[in-house]
C-alpha cells in the first residue's frame, strides 16, 4: 500500500501515549504507543504492538494509509464519473416538443427535423456566435 501523495504532513496529527496492556516496567515508563489522525477526515490509526516507539508510528502510518487510500479513490473516481457525464451529452432531442437543445447555447432550441434531415449549421452558427461574445 502506498502513501498518498497528496497529503501532507501538516494535514496529519501525530500523538504518543503509554500502550496499554502487558508489558510492566517498560510499557509504563514510555511512550511508545502511536495514534495518527488525518485532521481533515478524522481518520485515525493507531499501533501499540511494539515496544519500540519509531515502529509503532510505521505501523500507524501504514494503517492510516490502508483506510486513506480507498477512501481518496473512491472520491477520484465520483469526481471522474461526473465529469465524464457532464462532458458526455453535448445536445437533446426532443421528439415530442419537435426540438433540440445544444448545451453550449442553452437559451436556444433548434428544429428538431431540420436537425435530423442534416441541418447543423444553424446550431454551428449560434455556437461560433455564442464563443465570439465570450471572447
Amino acid at each position: 500500500m502506498s502513501w498518498p501523495y497528496d497529503v501532507r504532513r501538516k494535514d496529519l496529527r501525530i500523538d504518543f501515549y503509554r500502550g496499554s496492556g502487558k508489558g510492566g516496567q517498560h510499557r509504563n515508563k514510555t511512550d511508545s504507543a502511536c495514534r495518527i489522525t488525518h485532521i481533515a477526515t478524522g481518520v485515525s490509526a493507531q499501533a501499540e504492538d511494539e515496544r519500540s516507539q519509531h515502529m509503532n508510528r510505521r505501523l500507524a502510518f501504514r494503517r492510516l494509509a490502508a483506510k486513506l487510500v480507498p477512501m481518496m479513490k473512491a472520491e477520484i473516481t465520483k469526481n471522474d464519473v461526473k465529469a465524464a457525464r457532464s462532458t458526455e451529452r453535448v445536445r437533446t432531442y426532443h421528439a415530442v416538443r419537435r426540438a433540440v437543445k445544444d448545451d453550449r447555447v442553452p437559451e436556444m432550441t433548434f428544429d428538431y427535423d431540420e436537425t435530423m434531415d442534416g441541418a447543423l449549421q444553424p446550431i454551428i452558427d449560434a455556437i461560433h456566435d455564442k464563443m465570439a461574445q465570450e471572447k
